[in-house]
């Protein structure tokens, strides 16, 4: 899958809301996207995984979100609010990645 990502405006050269909202929803669709591209990399660690334990993986988990809220906050955005997202976000690909690695488990 190849990830393209390209906007028409900068900010500063948007002439209406109509030209904000257009790269808005670029963005948002690349964002999609690009989390789609995670799934599949979340799918494919199922199978290097042993246990139910080693899918949730607390310690990763935890030390991934810290890492996130550290990124988001150097680049000038609440931290909190992205941490809580990723949390939110990760918890729904790690019942996927149970989902996959119960179903390899069966085979």
């Amino acid at each position: 899958m190849t990830i393209k990502y390209s906007l028409h405006h900068s900010p500063n050269d948007c002439n209406n809301i109509d030209d904000v909202r257009n790269e808005i929803d670029k963005i948002d669709y690349t964002i999609i996207k690009l989390l789609a591209h995670r799934f599949e990399y979340v799918k494919a660690a199922s199978q290097f995984k042993k246990n139910a334990t080693d899918v949730q993986a607390k310690a990763r988990f935890n030390s991934m979100l810290d890492q996130r809220m550290l990124w988001a906050t150097e680049l000038g955005l609440d931290g909190e609010v992205i941490k809580e997202l990723f949390a939110n976000l990760v918890k729904y690909f790690i019942n996927e990645e149970m989902k996959h690695f119960n179903h390899g488990q069966k085979n």
